[in-house]
């Protein structure tokens, strides 16, 4: 159960402030995003949104690309500072799995309090990424995002996945299922051509993943000894 205190918010700031989440986390991947994709991303009905949130100078349209303005990046990291402390409570401290805590922080990064999010940060002594190994904005050990993803290794590579940039509920059940989880070691065994999935080993596991799930993982490659 739940021990902390929850602020009441308007259902219409729910998805606006998703289409800034969203953002933010492409951003972090190094993707950029158009309306189609973000419809992809997110309910349609979300995108009704979408002009209000050019008109307060939040989002920005570059070309056909959407771009979180400064305001609009503020903002997002203060929602994913939320999402992700929130994520490391419901893991570290009450015990739920990644997809689960995942899907309940969706719920709370709404309604628990800039108050209440320090306070969680500061009792589970300031952790710098989320579960999923992803940084926890503001937090005083955050460190550089590693810029190699799974999908750019060559075959023979082994790695430790550092984590896990596609934060989807039905992704992140995929990949806690087959246990490529931060801190995993892996090998990668071929990359097929012309944009075919990126065959791993895992222990004595092989798997065969798309390229744009690939894509999503991040890694530290390990040398050879």
């Amino acid at each position: 159960m739940l021990r902390f205190p929850l602020q009441s918010g308007s259902p219409r700031d729910e998805p606006a402030e998703m289409i800034l989440l969203t953002l933010a986390r492409a951003e972090e991947n190094g993707a950029t995003l158009t309306r189609d994709d973000l419809a992809r991303e997110l309910n349609a009905a979300s995108l009704d949104l979408l002009q209000s949130l050019i008109s307060q100078s939040l989002i920005a349209l570059n070309g056909g690309a959407l771009a979180l303005t400064p305001a609009g990046r503020e903002r997002a990291r203060a929602l994913l500072r939320r999402h992700r402390v929130v994520e490391r409570h419901l893991t570290d401290v009450l015990g739920f799995d990644l997809p689960g805590a995942h899907v309940q922080a969706d719920e709370l990064e709404h309604r628990v309090s800039a108050e209440t999010t320090q306070a969680l940060a500061e009792e589970l002594g300031n952790p710098a990424t989320c579960p999923h190994g992803n940084p926890i904005p503001s937090a005083p050990a955050a460190t550089p995002l590693p810029t190699r993803a799974l999908s750019a290794c060559a075959a023979q590579t082994r790695a430790s996945i550092t984590r896990i940039g596609s934060e989807t509920p039905a992704a992140l059940q995929h990949l806690a299922t087959l246990g490529l989880l931060p801190n995993v070691e892996i090998e990668v065994e071929n990359v097929a051509p012309f944009g075919g999935p990126v065959m791993v080993r895992v222990g004595r596991a092989h798997y065969a993943l798309g390229r744009n799930l690939a894509a999503r993982i991040w890694i530290k490659e390990i040398e050879n000894s």
